[in-house]
């Protein structure tokens, strides 16, 4: 199989649909064979990231996701993405595991905003506190030299309520609920553009676009670069 990758899914799977559809969409295909290879790892029973990150005494998912990296390893694929925003806590010892790149999201987006956004000086994180509390975004974001804002604890809690309660456990959600967190993150914290730094926000955007040019998703950031970098033969931000 050439140029094949592999995603580490699961995390949730509703998630990793939407990446997948979003890769085939991208994709200027005209018959099968025009599509790209890739082999999806829909891992559901990795323990809950955030948890851990809460409370070490919680399941570590690490371990498993090590399994998973090594069984990775014997298919060699050409690089894996993770959708899950909140297992880049884990990078470095998952790279450091893997026969094979890694993308890390959190800087793929952040690179992209930078380069895409005029004037961009200060964004706003929406994310599982567990991607908050580790600073997943924040460093990415500071790496650059700008500036990251994340919600106080009633907006934290709207947000996680909607991850969770809704679109995790129901697979629905409500569109005035999604909105009105964006906009008091665009508006009343006067953020640039806002990241959505969690993949189950990236399924709310998926079904219910706002504000394209300020709200970025990053899993279609990292989809449309491996479809430029594979199909396209384009080098953009990710160096194959």
């Amino acid at each position: 199989m050439e140029e094949m990758f592999t995603i580490l899914g699961g995390m949730g799977t509703a998630a990793t649909e939407t990446f997948v559809h979003l890769i085939d969409e991208l994709t200027p295909a005209k018959k099968d064979q025009d599509y790209l290879n890739y082999v999806v790892f829909n891992h559901a029973e990795i323990p809950d990231r955030t948890a851990y990150i809460l409370d070490n005494s919680q399941e570590n998912p690490l371990p498993v996701m090590l399994k998973d990296i090594r069984q990775m390893n014997l298919l060699a694929p050409k690089f894996m993405v993770m959708t899950c925003n909140t297992a880049h806590y884990f990078y470095d010892e998952l790279q450091a595991a893997a026969d094979f790149d890694i993308i890390h999201m959190p800087r793929e987006t952040v690179k992209h905003m930078q380069q895409t956004i005029p004037g961009l000086k200060k964004i706003g994180v929406l994310s599982t506190t567990g991607t908050r509390q580790a600073g997943i975004y924040q460093k990415a974001i500071a790496a650059f030299g700008l500036e990251s804002v994340v919600p106080d604890q009633t907006l934290q809690d709207a947000t996680m309520s909607l991850i969770y309660d809704d679109i995790k456990a129901t697979g629905t959600f409500s569109h005035d609920k999604y909105q009105k967190i964006v906009d008091t993150m665009l508006n009343d914290y006067d953020c640039d553009a806002v990241i959505l730094g969690c993949t189950e926000l990236s399924v709310a955007q998926s079904e219910f676009p706002l504000y394209p040019d300020k709200v970025i998703d990053p899993m279609t950031v990292v989809g449309q670069n491996i479809v430029d970098g594979l199909y396209n033969k384009k080098q953009l931000l990710i160096k194959f």
